[in-house]
């Protein structure tokens, strides 16, 4: 009776439970940009038609979230083509909008010419 009652809860219990628990957060290994872009070809990008900015020395193009910014696209083309971290950071972003970077992500600044972070992990 217990082997047929084990073999009932096996047969029955991959089909009620998940087959996978939803992650909180975006995986950081799903297409993460391998693309090394300098301060330099940062800086050729700073108009509203081509606006990229750099925060924790990752590069974002966020020229087409510029209309769609709450607090205004001015803000954004401040720092057109140039390091915004200090920005964003004392702006006090939550947690939601920090998490919406990695879709404008693009690139990362060469370690040499990196503020924030080694290769690896934080300073």
């Amino acid at each position: 009776m217990a082997k047929v009652a084990s073999s009932l809860l096996a047969a029955f219990l991959p089909q009620a439970l998940p087959s996978s628990v939803p992650e909180t957060e975006p995986s950081r290994s799903v297409s993460r940009p391998q693309k090394v872009i300098t301060m330099e070809e940062v800086s050729w990008h700073d108009s509203a038609n081509d606006c990229w900015i750099i925060i924790y020395d990752r590069v974002y193009d966020v020229t087409g979230f510029l209309q769609e910014h709450p607090g205004g696209d001015e803000l954004l083309l401040e720092y057109a083509g140039r390091e915004a971290s200090g920005a964003f950071r004392g702006a006090g972003h939550s947690v939601s909008a920090v998490r919406s970077l990695d879709k404008f992500w693009i690139g990362e600044l060469p370690i040499n010419e990196r503020i924030f972070r080694k290769q690896g992990g934080l300073k």
